[in-house]
């Protein structure tokens, strides 16, 4: 792949990564998903999205311009994959809060 194409694709991952930095600090700081509007008090599990996002695509751009080789490289890949998993369990505490909000009351 020329030299030119590489920069250009690293130039958009970059970019990309750095909006979805910014949409984690969001989540992080204010803690609101402001794709929902109706929500008056805010789970926990949504800051924890918002730290997840920090550590996978912080992770990405500090990738993308070091390009770290040995064992910075493992580390930094090893912050992905916990953020991975921190994605995992907020899927799974998500989806835990909707299945008892639906279930009837006794």
């Amino acid at each position: 792949m020329p030299a030119e194409v590489t920069a250009v694709v690293q130039l958009a991952s970059l970019a990309l990564a750095a909006l979805a930095l910014i949409m984690g600090a969001y989540l992080l700081i204010i803690g609101r998903r402001p794709w929902r509007d109706d929500e008056e008090n805010v789970a926990p599990r949504v800051r924890l999205l918002g730290f997840s996002y920090i550590l996978v695509f912080g992770s990405a751009m500090i990738q993308i311009v070091l390009q770290p080789i040995g064992l910075e490289g493992e580390l930094l890949g090893g912050l992905m994959v916990l953020g991975g998993v921190i994605v995992i369990i907020v899927v799974f505490l998500e989806r835990r809060a909707a299945r008892r909000t639906s279930l009837p009351a006794r």
